[in-house]
């Protein structure tokens, strides 16, 4: 068992991807208060995941380069996640990213 197994966050987090990268359908999008500021961000959520996926800025440019800037389009849409890094707040931490390649759709 993960320790994070305890204390589940949530939203999904770059341990839930393994070390792999996962392609993942589209099912809706949402918003929800997310941190300890209860800051609202936009949450996707997939058939294959349980927990949301709070989105950031980064990962909302590659998904409208990829399926458009209607959400609404986005519905039954496919996309690849992939575990990385990136600095917040002065540290490295883990973090998930989405590939900048188009599927075929299947």
């Amino acid at each position: 068992m993960r320790a994070t197994d305890l204390c589940p966050s949530p939203h999904m987090e770059a341990a839930d991807l393994g070390d792999k990268d996962v392609k993942v359908t589209i099912q809706g999008v949402s918003f929800d208060e997310v941190g300890e500021e209860k800051k609202t961000k936009g949450i996707i959520h997939f058939e294959e995941f349980d927990r949301g996926f709070v989105v950031n800025r980064t990962n909302l440019k590659r998904i409208m380069a990829l399926h458009g800037p209607e959400t609404n389009e986005w519905i039954g849409k496919k996309i690849t996640l992939y575990p990385s890094e990136t600095d917040f707040a002065g540290k490295t931490v883990p973090c998930i990213r989405v590939r900048e390649k188009k599927h075929a759709e299947t």
